[in-house]
């Protein structure tokens, strides 16, 4: 039988079912439906559950335990290794790819370490981008958002989570193209893609990596 991790009821007027990238089962229910009502409509659809749950099998291995001594992580879409040591401060050793990260407070500080690197060089990215393609913006900002990788402002400034720094360049062009045709097209219209398209003419593979690695939002 499948059991769903959560039931969300509200005024609406029929059931659906998705599944997160971590293979949580969400319903979404009428205020009145019963739970038996609920469980015969979760096992219709039990086939398109597995499914899916299938999909995102060892996803939770992507994500960090408490103890940080050995956890991989991508970074600019390769893999990271972190290495507690007894040190003052963060180091990256480029070459075996490793961060070595002070064992006080690990967490904390990889979080700012990433956000600070994130700010670098999505700046810098922003920049560059911005000139090829002859527009303007007006500020960058990181956020920890878990439901986007970035976004664009009414006044063009212009934002992305820090874990965009996980994906590789190619990805992080898109995304910041993506946004920075905001500045001239602020709908998602097919003039917007057309843009998007003029810029990154693969645009749907690199987007691809995105949705499937959504995963990668989880982490921190």
């Amino acid at each position: 039988m499948i059991k769903p991790d959560t039931i969300i009821r509200s005024d609406r007027k029929t059931l659906s079912v998705c599944i997160d990238p971590l293979g949580r089962v969400t319903v979404r229910a009428p205020k009145r439906c019963s739970e038996e009502r609920i469980f015969a409509f979760l096992q219709e659809k039990e086939g398109w559950i597995e499914k899916h749950k299938r999909k995102t099998a060892g996803a939770c291995m992507r994500l960090p335990s408490e103890n940080l001594d050995g956890f991989t992580f991508l970074l600019l879409g390769k893999d990271c290794r972190v290495s507690l040591v007894e040190k003052r401060n963060i180091s990256f050793d480029a070459e075996s790819y490793t961060l070595y990260l002070p064992q006080n407070n690990a967490r904390e500080r990889l979080v700012r370490w990433l956000k600070d690197n994130a700010k670098r060089i999505l700046s810098a990215v922003t920049a560059q981008k911005a000139r090829e393609m002859g527009v303007s913006y007006a500020s960058v900002r990181i956020t920890s958002a878990k439901t986007r990788w970035g976004s664009c402002s009414a006044n063009n400034a212009v934002r992305y989570t820090f874990r965009l720094l996980y994906a590789p360049k190619e990805v992080i062009e898109y995304v910041v193209v993506h946004e920075l045709s905001h500045t001239v097209q602020k709908d998602h219209s097919k003039a917007f893609w057309a843009v998007v398209a003029r810029f990154v003419p693969d645009w749907k593979e690199r987007r691809k990596w995105l949705k499937d690695n959504a995963v990668l939002m989880e982490i921190f």
